[in-house]
């Protein structure tokens, strides 16, 4: 118990992580509005946020920066998290809802589009209102909570034909469309295996939920409409243990780091190899239970072809922490979770204390590797051996840019007809998003999935792995 007390305290030393947003997303220089946005500004669309917290005034402030109309807001918490946090940013004289349900209906005619940044359980149902009043959305990583909701969202936007895009904005950088030129190019050869890890859950949480398997229950803050933040949830006592940041890491709520920080760095090796459904996953882990997420994991990944003609298996591992600078690990830290270290990264004189702080990424061929040391691959990755650079920028680009880089501007083009569609638009992403949750699968269960896509069911799988596939849902949300 005491070795479990230090080793929660070490990783609580690591704090919150923080987020910082500059002007635009990714595509300008900080603090600099890139030339071009005039069209955007002279005509901006009117956009009605749902999830006002964290991700939600992010998004805001990004909008914003691009010009656009910030008329509406929506958030379960009429406090200073929720409702403060949305004036710091919206439209003068914009109106204020604590039930989406009711801005969808009043906001008729007044609102061109919807921005959706709420825990994972709800969003579904409020992605799903907003498609039935003929709002465009664009919805936070990762798409549902659960696979049978990712199906029915997606052909429900699909009949519609309303601009839809899911927040993993690192399918609008450079970098994924860099990678997959360059190993289409053969930069690198065969690639067999990729190598994923983050540091989350463990980094970036103040007051760790992992391991539990019940949760202090308290009373409702008066600012907070409970019953609306459960959402499609069955009713359970509110704790500020997972109220409002540590959501994520249970269950019932949330999916884990892979619905986190998966849905960011999945999608590139996915992507770049072109790779359809996993027919297998299989995992271990440690300090998870059937309520919340693990301390670490290993999930492995199995896909049968890609478009080198290749079998490949993605290695994901979450709960990364690295030495400090005596080269000692946090007490009780389970070093069999590290991610093994390619040789053109070790043959740099390189080791575990010199990767990413927090999430990276080693795309492995048989004649060098790709080296991404960040959770959103926007540029270049680094290619190993260095001797390959030369060969790299000889390199041409072929595939398509997005404007700026930037994902929110991709889905007010989107919006308003400049382009067919946005690049994460639903049917284009539902298979990442349901490669994300299988690993949920193997996680919760702790047996291997050997997933039948069209079927929609993990065969031999228990009937509590299946159950999970799709989950009920309280009615009357959507």
């Amino acid at each position: 118990m005491s070795s479990r007390r230090k080793f929660l305290g070490d990783i609580g030393k690591l704090g919150l992580a923080s987020i910082s947003v500059p002007y635009m997303s990714f595509g300008a220089e900080p603090g600099k509005k890139p030339k071009g946005l005039e069209p955007y500004e002279k005509d901006p669309i009117r956009i009605g946020f749902v999830g006002c917290g964290l991700m939600g005034g992010a998004n805001m402030k990004i909008m914003k920066g691009l010009g656009q109309r910030l008329v509406a807001y929506c958030d379960v918490d009429t406090g200073s998290y929720g409702f403060g946090n949305a004036r710091k940013y919206v439209d003068t004289g914009a109106a204020s809802f604590v039930d989406y349900r009711e801005m969808f209906d009043k906001m008729r005619g007044k609102l061109d589009a919807v921005l959706i940044s709420t825990p994972d359980h709800c969003h579904f149902a409020p992605a799903m209102a907003a498609l039935k009043h003929g709002y465009p959305i664009y919805l936070e990583k990762p798409l549902c909570h659960n696979i049978s909701q990712i199906r029915e969202l997606t052909r429900f936007a699909e009949q519609k034909g309303l601009a839809t895009q899911m927040g993993n904005m690192v399918r609008s950088g450079d970098g994924i469309r860099i990678t997959r030129e360059w190993i289409a190019a053969g930069l690198i050869g065969k690639v067999k295996k990729v190598v994923i890890w983050t540091t989350r859950p463990l980094g970036g949480c103040n007051r760790p939920t992992m391991g539990y398997k019940e949760w202090p229950s308290e009373p409702v803050p008066p600012t907070l409409d409970w019953d609306k933040w459960l959402n499609v949830a069955e009713y359970g006592p509110y704790s500020s243990e997972i109220v409002p940041l540590n959501w994520r890491r249970v269950y019932k709520y949330g999916t884990g780091a892979l619905g986190d920080i998966g849905t960011h760095m999945l999608d590139v090796p996915i992507y770049a190899l072109n790779l359809d459904y996993p027919s297998k996953i299989t995992s271990r882990q440690t300090g998870g239970t059937e309520i919340s997420v693990p301390r670490q994991d290993h999930i492995t990944y199995y896909f049968d072809d890609s478009n080198q003609g290749e079998k490949v298996e993605i290695h994901w591992f979450s709960g990364f922490l690295k030495p400090d600078k005596s080269g000692e690990w946090p007490s009780g830290y389970d070093k069999s979770f590290l991610p093994p270290l390619p040789k053109e990264y070790t043959d740099t004189g390189r080791s575990y204390k010199d990767l990413s702080t927090a999430d990276g990424m080693f795309i492995i061929g048989d004649e060098g590797v790709l080296y991404s040391p960040k959770m959103h691959l926007m540029g270049k990755p680094i290619v190993l051996p260095k001797n390959k650079n030369a060969v790299a920028k000889a390199i041409p680009a072929t595939l398509p840019r997005v404007k700026y880089g930037d994902h929110r501007l991709n889905f007010v083009e989107a919006v308003r007809g400049d382009i067919p569609k946005s690049v994460s638009n639903f049917s284009d992403i539902a298979r990442l998003t349901e490669v994300v949750l299988l690993g949920n699968l193997t996680l919760r269960t702790g047996e291997n999935v050997v997933w039948n896509a069209k079927s929609m069911k993990a065969e031999g799988g228990s009937a509590k792995m299946n159950s999970y596939i799709s989950s009920p849902m309280r009615p009357g949300w959507y």
